[in-house]
């Protein structure tokens, strides 16, 4: 009986890992006001938050489990910090440590990227740069990040030379299988800079 259970659970994770998590993301800015929404889709759950409402939902076969709205609380005074006493030698080892950690992190980062399956990508940004002379270098760099990009049709850009703006009109659907993050985050996990100074920074 126990042993049937176990397979029963182990066969409804697997289908847990293999069944891709879509995420959705529409925003738009202008003004100085961002508004939008995001979701994520998985089995039969799916989240979703909206931007200018501060609105949360969670849904299961499309009906509503949750709803709460988020009210901007006024900002609370800030207390005077008492000055941590870290010794010197600490200190130093604690950086060298944030320092191992840097190549693992950005190999994870770059793993998990390309576990993403991008679906849909449209960008449309108006830009501009309080000096003229820096707002052209940026455009340069776009249009070559652009020429590389297989969705290089999608993105569209605006330079601005004459104020300081950044207005964005965007759509992204990106969906992944959660079984592939795990050997990346595993051989993270694994990696004897990342044990080593996790453990000193830990203690």
């Amino acid at each position: 009986m126990i042993a049937q259970i176990l397979v029963i659970i182990a066969a409804i994770g697997l289908v847990m890992l293999l069944s891709p998590v879509t995420i959705y993301a529409n925003s738009t800015r202008s003004g100085g006001k961002i508004e939008g929404d995001f979701s994520i889709s998985w089995i039969i759950f799916k989240f979703r938050y909206a931007i200018k409402d501060r609105q949360m939902e969670v849904l299961a076969f499309g009906r509503h489990i949750i709803s709460k709205s988020y009210k901007k609380k006024p900002p609370k005074p800030e207390k005077p910090k008492k000055p941590e006493k870290i010794k010197g030698l600490r200190k130093m080892l604690l950086i060298g440590d944030f320092f191992n950690l840097g190549r693992p992190i950005l190999k994870l980062f770059k793993d998990f990227i390309y576990a993403f399956r991008l679906k849909y990508l449209d960008i449309d940004i108006t830009y501009g740069l309080d000096d003229p002379a820096c707002t052209g270098i940026l455009t340069g760099f776009l249009y070559a990040v652009s020429g590389f990009s297989r969705t290089g049709r999608n993105i569209r850009f605006a330079s601005d030379f004459t104020r300081q703006v950044l207005d964005w009109n965007l759509s992204v659907k990106v969906s992944i299988i959660p079984i592939r993050i795990i050997p990346p985050l595993a051989e993270f996990v694994a990696n004897r800079d990342v044990l080593r100074s996790g453990l000193r920074i830990i203690r």
